[in-house]
C-alpha cells in the first residue's frame, strides 16, 4: 500500500520555500508520496477543506494545522501531525483583523485588504478547534522557543516557530 503524506504550510507560506521542499525531500527518503498544499491564504481557510484517503497522513504547521483539522474532521484519516498549531483562541476578532489587514495590504491594496481581512478574522473566530472531539488519531508537536506554546505531545528543542531541520527530524520519527 502506498504511503502518502500531505504537508500545509503556515500562514502565507507555500512549499516552494526551501525548509517545506526540505520536509518534502526527508519524507519522501522515508517512502512517501507527498502532496503538498498550498492554501490561498487570501480567502477564508474555512473553505478550503480538501478530500484526503482514508489511509493518508495529514501534516499542517501554524495556521496550516488548523486547515488540518477541519480537514481531518470532515475526513477522517490515518493520523494527522499538529505541528506548531497556532492558538487562534486567544487571538481577539480585532487583532487578527488588524493582522490580516496589515499582511495583505501590500498584494491586495489598502481597500481589498480592509474587506478581506475583517472576513478572514470572522472566519478564523468561527473555527472552533476541539481535538479531543476530532475522530482521527493525532499527534501534537510544538517549538521549544515558541512565544505561544500550546500544551504538546513532543516539544521540539531548540526550534521556535519555524519549520527547521530539528522539526523535520522530529516528523521523520513520528510518522
Amino acid at each position: 500500500m502506498e504511503k502518502i503524506i500531505y504537508i500545509i504550510p503556515g500562514l502565507g507560506e507555500n512549499c516552494n520555500l526551501l525548509r517545506y521542499k526540505k520536509l518534502a525531500e526527508a519524507l519522501q527518503f522515508s517512502g512517501y508520496k507527498v502532496n503538498c498544499v498550498n492554501p490561498d491564504w487570501y480567502m477564508p481557510i474555512s473553505g478550503q477543506v480538501f478530500k484526503i484517503e482514508k489511509e493518508a497522513i495529514l501534516l499542517g504547521f501554524s495556521f496550516g494545522a488548523i486547515l488540518a483539522y477541519l480537514v481531518a474532521q470532515k475526513y477522517p484519516c490515518k493520523k494527522v501531525i499538529f505541528a506548531s498549531m497556532s492558538p487562534i483562541q486567544k487571538f481577539s476578532f480585532k487583532e487578527l483583523e488588524k493582522d490580516f489587514r496589515r499582511d495583505i495590504a501590500p498584494k491586495l491594496g489598502k481597500k481589498l485588504a480592509k474587506e478581506r481581512g475583517t472576513e478572514l478574522a470572522r472566519d478564523i473566530k468561527n473555527i472552533k478547534i476541539s481535538l479531543k472531539e476530532l475522530q482521527t488519531p493525532f499527534i501534537t508537536l510544538v517549538g521549544e522557543k515558541e512565544e505561544e506554546m500550546m500544551p504538546a505531545d513532543f516539544i521540539v528543542p531548540q526550534t521556535g516557530h519555524i519549520m527547521t531541520n530539528r522539526y523535520i527530524k522530529c516528523i521523520q520519527k513520528l510518522v
